[in-house]
């Protein structure tokens, strides 16, 4: 089945939103940015940000990681497979699925990885075991736990703002991360015939299942949102941006009035595509429950991941839920 060419962006329909005062604004100038992040987040839920506090050195490591990891032969992206994981980390090979044979397998290799915990964390805790690393890539480890870090700082300052612009207390949604969830994948998508075929989706459409991602995309573009006429809208790059969306858990807080955009990668481009996209997640065992009431319409589409409103889950139920849909792990195939 032949896919139609997405819609070339607008900023009415995915904005450029300037950082620069949540770093060193007036509480005027923070709160005209707060309100500014909540219009957008009703309006569309997606939008890239500028000025963000990360150098261009910064955003490039991680990619200087990623092909490094991705050119590894075979037999050594193997050695830490998803699949060998109880916890989802590590390598994810091309079109792999967990138990959900509905689905069809992505076009591209992936690479997991989430909180580095250290020796003394307990034991056995569902959804968080110790990350797998690459034993042949001096210097990768450090490399990725240092944009974690980077990364995770700016998140923390842009959940400050969403809360001021949903009207919350500073520090109503920081609580829920004392032991977070959160996690960095390092994406590969291969070079592709320059078409429209069906065959080449390199994400299907989903939304994100944490509060929000900050995700950094090379030069390639294939990124594209579903609008709210039903058209597929490309997401292309733009030089020193992160695009931040939100997912399903910063809508069930906002009770709906936040968007969770669906959005899919389609590489059309006959060349390889690499992303790096941070999943900000709270702690495993979170209630995901409305912070504000919501007295609007709700209209949202369903995909295969959609958690819908009034539902009385745990941030790990959630995660845990999805992600055996989606993904492979050792607890499965012990159970095979």
């Amino acid at each position: 089945m032949a896919l139609p060419a997405s819609k070339q962006i607008s900023v009415s329909e995915v904005p450029v939103v300037d950082l620069a005062a949540m770093h060193v604004g007036s509480s005027h100038e923070k709160a005209l940015l707060a309100e500014r992040m909540a219009t957008v987040c009703r309006d569309i839920g997606f939008f890239y940000v500028v000025n963000h506090g990360l150098s261009p050195a910064d955003m490039r490591a991680p990619f200087d990681a990623a092909r490094r990891f991705f050119a590894l032969p075979a037999e050594h992206k193997q050695a830490v497979a998803m699949a060998g994981s109880r916890d989802y980390r590590g390598y994810l090979p091309m079109k792999t699925l967990g138990d959900d044979p509905a689905l069809k397998g992505n076009i591209h290799e992936a690479f997991h990885f989430y909180l580095e915990r250290d020796a003394d964390y307990p034991e056995n805790l569902p959804l968080r075991g110790p990350n797998q690393w690459p034993a042949d890539l001096p210097g990768f480890r450090e490399t990725l736990l240092r944009y974690y870090t980077q990364v995770d700082a700016l998140a923390y300052r842009m959940l400050s703002v969403f809360e001021q612009g949903l009207g919350l207390e500073e520090g109503r949604l920081r609580r829920y991360f004392s032991d977070p969830m959160t996690m960095v994948r390092l994406l590969h998508y291969p070079p592709q015939p320059p078409t429209d075929s069906g065959e080449h989706i390199g994400v299907r459409p989903h939304t994100d299942n944490g509060a929000f991602t900050i995700l950094s995309q090379d030069e390639t573009g294939g990124l594209e949102i579903l609008g709210r006429s039903g058209e597929w809208i490309a997401v292309p790059p733009i030089s020193g941006s992160f695009v931040i969306n939100l997912g399903e858990m910063m809508k069930l807080w906002s009770d709906g009035l936040f968007l969770a955009t669906p959005h899919r990668v389609v590489n059309r481009s006959g060349l390889e595509r690499y992303s790096v996209p941070y999943f900000l997640m709270p702690d495993h065992d979170v209630r995901i429950e409305p912070q504000i009431k919501n007295d609007g319409e709700f209209n949202e589409p369903v995909l295969h991941n959609t958690i819908a409103r009034g539902q009385d889950l745990s941030c790990g139920e959630i995660l845990g839920k999805v992600w055996q849909r989606i993904w492979p792990s050792l607890d499965r195939q012990r159970a095979d």
